[in-house]
């Protein structure tokens, strides 16, 4: 007996029917943490506190990636909806580098500053928190970062993980919207759809309070509620996809390129009430975005490449904040690791690596540990940096570790289903697993023996666009006609998405990975 798509879809997340009907659970932005909370939430709340009751002066250091930006947002608004006067500040990626510094520390002490947050850093920023606590400067850490055995001298602390909240990593402007939402002792939709973004933006695991965050906020946001957010979502409906195709990367782009202190006017577009501003500042980050685009781009054929590399290691004199794109575009073409490097703000060479599945980054850093400056980061996706004198012993010896260690098979796990399975109703028993992200894909579904002959191309003959039905389409992009000549039958493995056209609103089967058909 065939199983039900219902069945293998809870064998494909490994659940009971049970833990589904939990995942489906009825759940709004008022119960979505069941009971989580920070054990230092009373110390940190009663800190700023006592610093507004003095009147003090408040200075919010968050970060130039979104996380940062929707964190820092979330405390900007926070110290609004309570009258209270914040001022903040997202440091320069090319001049300030990533989280507080001595320097920022000796300013904040010589302009005042009697209490100091960080959110989205600080939970390695020793120094000038020591420096901070010296002079007398409170200093609060709204962070998610690795933290060591040894932490800061805050006065308080706030995280995820150090501070007991539960055992799932989130973001930082997560942990900046709990610790928002019980010094204000309200949950604002406002803030909890800036965190939501956070969670996507930053790969966060879909699981417990981030999942059922991103499901209360898409359940219960209502288009047309906040300007800076609709605009950026070109006014679709906001879920995950939207959010990881659009909302985020825009928001990143700013950091990306802006190599100056005026990065800090995304704030305002994210807390002010001018409309004006907020269109016209919308108009700034689309054009910044396309630039991000532009810079991305790489004229494979200036890098000499053969196409017969086992690794690809690329000096060049490019925006630090874009080499990782300019790296994943390089390995989508060739398959292959890459490294790409650029000079830094301390002239050292910053560099980028991404890797296709079944390599390790990490792996291959840690045998030329010896010329590493600083690296960190995951097996497809990491950074390092090294000394200028040393990329081409850095790029002989990488490749060398690259070579030696052979790529691992990975096996996606997909479901078998029919033709006649691709149904409106089905496509919703699917999204009712949703939301989708880190740790909880998109389920990939498999169609076996589909006769080539019967395949319908673009007009280039460069893609398989295949209309199975009144309001059904079988599509797989750069897959050319000529590549399946020699076959009879193919099994493609793909995702069951809900289009829409002209008003027309469809399903497409999108092709990931195609296989000769062997039985």
């Amino acid at each position: 007996m065939n199983k039900s798509l219902l069945e293998s879809l809870l064998d494909y997340y490994g659940i009971t029917y049970e833990e589904y009907l939990l995942l489906n659970k009825e759940v709004n932005l008022s119960n979505f943490r069941s009971g989580h909370e920070f054990d230092s939430i009373n110390e940190a709340t009663s800190l700023v506190n006592e610093v507004i009751a003095k009147k003090g002066k408040i200075i919010i250091y968050g970060d130039y990636d979104c996380d940062g930006i929707m964190g820092t947002s979330i405390l900007v608004k926070m110290f609004e909806y309570l009258d209270v006067v914040s001022d903040y500040y997202i440091p320069s990626r090319y001049i300030d580098g990533y989280g507080l510094n001595l320097a920022h520390a000796k300013e904040y002490v010589s302009l005042g500053y009697d209490l100091v947050i960080t959110v989205d850093n600080g939970i390695t920023a020793f120094e000038a928190i020591e420096y901070l606590h010296n002079n007398g400067v409170k200093v609060l850490v709204l962070d998610h970062h690795q933290a060591s055995d040894i932490l800061p001298l805050a006065d308080a602390i706030c995280h995820p993980i150090v501070s007991h909240f539960g055992d799932v990593a989130s973001s930082g402007a997560f942990t900046a919207f709990i610790f928002a939402t019980a010094l204000i002792r309200r949950v604002d939709k406002y803030l909890a759809l800036l965190a939501s973004i956070s969670v996507i933006s930053d790969m966060m695991p879909l699981k417990e309070y981030n999942r059922y965050l991103l499901q209360a906020m898409f359940k219960e946001y209502k288009a047309g509620e906040f300007l800076p957010i609709d605009l950026l979502a070109d006014n679709e409906q906001i879920d995950e996809v939207t959010i990881g195709m659009k909302i985020a990367p825009r928001i990143n782009s700013i950091g990306r390129i802006i190599e100056d202190q005026s990065v800090n006017k995304i704030i305002k577009y994210f807390t002010t009430n001018d409309k004006d501003f907020i269109l016209n500042y919308f108009s700034f980050i689309l054009e910044t975005n396309e630039n991000r685009k532009n810079y991305s781009k790489v004229d494979i054929t200036t890098l000499g490449l053969s196409g017969k590399e086992r690794a690809i290691i690329i000096k060049g004199d490019y925006k630090e904040g874009i080499i990782g794109l300019v790296a994943n575009s390089v390995m989508v073409k060739y398959g292959v690791p890459v490294v790409v490097f650029t000079k830094s703000i301390d002239n050292s060479l910053k560099g980028s690596a991404r890797a296709p599945e079944g390599y390790d980054i990490v792996e291959a850093f840690n045998e030329v540990n010896s010329l590493l400056l600083t690296s960190g980061g995951h097996s497809s996706a990491a950074g390092c940096s090294i000394k200028e004198e040393d990329f081409e012993i850095f790029k002989e010896k990488f490749t060398d570790a690259i070579t030696r260690k052979p790529i691992k098979a990975i096996e996606h796990k997909s479901i078998d289903i029919k033709m006649n399975d691709l149904s409106f109703e089905n496509y919703e028993l699917i999204k009712s697993f949703s939301p989708f992200g880190e740790g909880w894909p998109v389920p990939l579904l498999k169609i076996k023996h589909i006769k080539v002959d019967q395949l319908m191309y673009s007009k280039d003959h460069k893609h398989i666009i295949t209309t199975l039905g009144n309001n059904l389409k079988l599509v797989f992009f750069n897959y050319p006609a000529d590549l399946l000549a020699n076959f009879k039958f193919i099994d493609i493995v793909g995702t069951l998405d809900l289009k829409s056209y002209r008003g027309n609103t469809y399903l497409e089967f999108s092709g990931k990975e195609l296989f000769e058909s062997l039985n």
